[in-house]
């Protein structure tokens, strides 16, 4: 990715720290902004030497393609575990295993029905030890509705795990390995979602969270204005993207909320196609990315989860 850190690609250390401090070049996307003469300038460097700075960072950018054998035993020599467990058996039944390592997870549903509540429950799983069922780790918890509640994390971890959350400590490292950025609107979310690589690696982020994916888009995109879908779309398309390749290049979860504002039918007999009418966001023409998506649909007093594999257009 363009906005990957220099000090990350393998130059020498001296030198990437002599350009972020100087000239403030930190990113790939810095260097390969500048023409061979401007970076000649700015090193006082040898022309050699400048050609294999940008086309380590071309490369970094652009990685070569790998073929099946390597991604497979890529995944087979991988520590981390392949499902996280809902800690909801039926649910983790249904899933084979929980929500999958590598992948992004969308979690649907109309307004209050609970998505977020579901997402800080994770929240708490994930940091949760191994031998618990946890991924050992933090979560970066990306709240663009000012949804997240820190009481709430309390209280669920409390209410959940009553004899691992007894004490002040445990509770200290639950909140400590939960980091949440507020990102109120398109480019704030954009941003964040750019330059989140490094933070994941850095913090040993086990699991990430958009909740939501769609709200701050909403908010800024008439589609009644002539050109603001297409360009909602794109946007959507690009998030998606990224959030898929953290989620493969890490090997870690990824789940998104995203608010269904579509009507049910008054009763619900079985399969998807109980649910009329088509999700929010979905749209046509801008590009697809393979979802999991998790419906979670109010029925009367309960709410009914099932999930479909759908081939989402963004």
């Amino acid at each position: 990715m363009s906005l990957r850190k220099l000090r990350r690609l393998g130059l020498e250390p001296e030198l990437v720290e002599r350009l972020e401090r100087h000239k403030k070049l930190s990113s790939c996307q810095d260097v390969l902004l500048k023409i061979h003469l401007e970076l000649l300038h700015l090193t006082n460097l040898t022309y050699s030497d400048v050609k294999k700075i940008v086309r380590t960072t071309s490369r970094a950018c652009a990685p070569a393609p790998i073929t099946a054998l390597q991604i497979k035993q890529r995944l087979s020599s991988s520590d981390s575990p392949h499902f996280f467990s809902t800690s909801l058996p039926a649910l983790d039944h249904a899933l084979h295993g929980g929500i999958p390592a590598g992948s992004v997870t969308e979690i649907a549903g109309p307004a209050g029905c609970g998505k977020t509540q579901f997402c800080i429950m994770l929240s708490v799983l994930a940091t949760l030890p191994c031998e618990m069922g946890g991924l050992g780790g933090a979560v970066v918890y990306i709240d663009t509705e000012s949804a997240f509640s820190a009481e709430r994390l309390v209280e669920v971890a409390q209410g959940r795990f009553p004899q691992h959350f007894d004490n002040d400590d445990a509770f200290y490292k639950l909140t400590s390995q939960v980091y949440v950025h507020k990102t109120p609107t398109c480019t704030d979310l954009w941003n964040r979602l750019q330059s989140l690589e490094e933070e994941l690696i850095e913090k040993r982020v086990r699991l990430v969270i958009l909740d939501s994916v769609a709200s701050v888009v909403r908010k800024e995109f008439d589609n009644s204005l002539s050109g603001n879908l297409s360009q909602r779309v794109k946007l959507l398309a690009k998030e998606a993207a990224l959030l898929k390749y953290l989620a493969e290049s890490l090997h870690i979860p990824v789940v998104v909320t995203n608010q269904i504002t579509t009507r049910f039918k008054a009763s619900w007999e079985g399969p998807p196609d109980a649910v009329s009418g088509d999700m929010d966001e979905a749209g046509s023409g801008a590009g697809s990315c393979s979802l999991l998506v998790i419906l979670m649909i109010p029925h009367i007093s309960n709410i009914l989860m099932f999930y479909i594999e759908v081939h989402l257009q963004l």
